[in-house]
């Protein structure tokens, strides 16, 4: 109620990011574009933008403080030793590099088996798979 009061009496939007926020922004991502917020949950906003066309998310904390980013990989910006290792396990249908503001970074990638079956892959840095599960399992979750 508080936000339908603010938003349509006071012209408020409490799903839209701040100044603090905004600054973070620009500061991690100043060649962005086609910009879009979102209010994930109490005190953390997420953009889902483009940067020299490659579509990303980041999220920060309504302090301004970056979380993390995920960066939507074509199979060619992936790095050849990571690229032969996840398709020993069938075809790679969609990769994701994740860093975050603790210095760790990984991968996630959708790959489809010789059965026609869609997995999940989370792997680190350098393609070593942390984690497997059923892409369909996954959905649920």
């Amino acid at each position: 109620m508080k936000d339908l009061i603010q938003k349509y009496i006071f012209r408020i939007n409490s799903h839209t990011p701040g100044s603090k926020v905004l600054n973070g922004f620009k500061e991690h991502f100043p060649y962005a574009t086609n910009i879009d917020w979102s209010h994930e949950k109490e005190g953390v906003f997420e953009a889902i933008f483009r940067v020299n066309g490659i579509e990303m998310i980041a999220w920060f904390e309504k302090s301004g403080h970056w979380l993390k980013t995920e960066t939507n990989y074509t199979l060619g910006m992936l790095d050849l030793d990571i690229r032969e290792k996840l398709e020993l396990y069938g075809q790679i249908m969609s990769s994701i590099f994740i860093e975050r503001a603790n210095g760790d970074s990984g991968y996630e990638f959708i790959i489809r088996d010789n059965f026609q079956v869609r997995h999940v892959f989370i792997t680190d840095s350098q393609g070593n798979v942390q984690d497997r599960q059923n892409f369909d399992e996954n959905e649920l979750r």
